[in-house]
């Protein structure tokens, strides 16, 4: 009778449980990362943008404003297409960058205000904290819920 065949058992290699760590951890870290580049690219964007419609009252000289808020846009567009790999970084995200300012905005405006004025610019940032950073927040939680179910749901036929 011939050589038996040995069983066959893969080199061993990264186990599911840590390559599920490694996808939560790249998730949350570009997730938390892209997120207030994001917010403040097209926060500056805008607010330049209002400022020089509030000023000519036309869009001439106003395209530098509009493709800071397309980059913000697309920055943000990453955030949530982080989801794909886990959706705990656009959650976090969406708690330390959305709800954390939100709420300190609501319970101390003033401190709040004299923080953003202190950022490294002559801009005024966040001019319209009462609706960016719930909307920041929502858009953040709305990707990680649809990146955490991504494969459950199914069409019927």
């Amino acid at each position: 009778m011939t050589e038996s065949a040995a069983p066959y058992f893969p080199p061993p290699g990264p186990s599911r449980r840590s390559s599920m760590v490694l996808r939560h951890l790249a998730s949350v870290v570009l997730a938390l990362g892209l997120t207030p580049v994001g917010v403040l690219v097209f926060d500056y964007g805008a607010g330049n943008y209002y400022l020089e419609r509030a000023r000519s009252f036309d869009n001439s000289g106003t395209t530098g404003e509009l493709l800071l808020m397309l980059v913000g846009a697309v920055i943000l567009v990453a955030v949530a297409v982080t989801a794909r790999i886990s959706g705990l970084g656009p959650v976090l995200a969406g708690l330390v960058w959305g709800v954390a300012p939100f709420v300190w905005f609501l319970a101390d405006v003033r401190s709040f205000f004299d923080f953003t004025r202190d950022l490294p610019s002559a801009y005024f940032w966040f001019a319209s904290p009462s609706y960016l950073f719930p909307l920041v927040a929502v858009l953040c939680f709305g990707s990680g819920l649809a990146g955490r179910w991504r494969g459950s749901l199914r069409v019927a036929q």
